[in-house]
């Protein structure tokens, strides 16, 4: 066995939302972190908040890291790009990358701007309409 062997890299998510103080408002992302560990081998994953919830994402991704994640991916769950998603979020992730040079910080796109979201919430926008008008 080579001693030298650089080790594989291991995975963390950061599933990111806004947060809220309402608990309950936290249970449908709760439900798409779940989702994710449910569906087959994952990475280490966890949710994280901009504000009125914990952790924050500096907080959680040093959970993960701690945990041995050696390159991160943020994933915004927000339905579209704006203030936060431009401005906040990428200046957090560049907090976790100074902080953490050693780890690569992927930041995704909000998920709302996936052409996948787009025609899920057109199909549920269409259900919606045509249920009302069976009533």
């Amino acid at each position: 066995m080579d001693n030298d062997a650089t080790p594989e890299p291991q995975a963390g998510l950061v599933l990111l939302a806004h947060g809220s103080r309402d608990a309950l408002w936290r249970q449908p992302i709760e439900a798409v972190l779940h989702a994710v560990q449910q569906s087959g081998p994952t990475p280490l994953a966890c949710c994280a908040y901009l504000e009125a919830c914990e952790p924050d994402l500096p907080t959680a991704a040093q959970g993960l890291i701690d945990a041995g994640a050696t390159q991160l991916t943020v994933l915004p769950l927000f339905l579209g790009t704006g203030k936060h998603a431009r401005e906040d979020i990428p200046r957090l992730v560049e907090l976790i990358r100074a902080r953490h040079p050693q780890v690569r910080v992927h930041l995704q796109p909000a998920v709302g701007e996936h052409p996948r979201v787009t025609a899920l919430l057109a199909e549920l926008a269409r259900q919606a309409a045509g249920a009302q008008m069976q009533k």
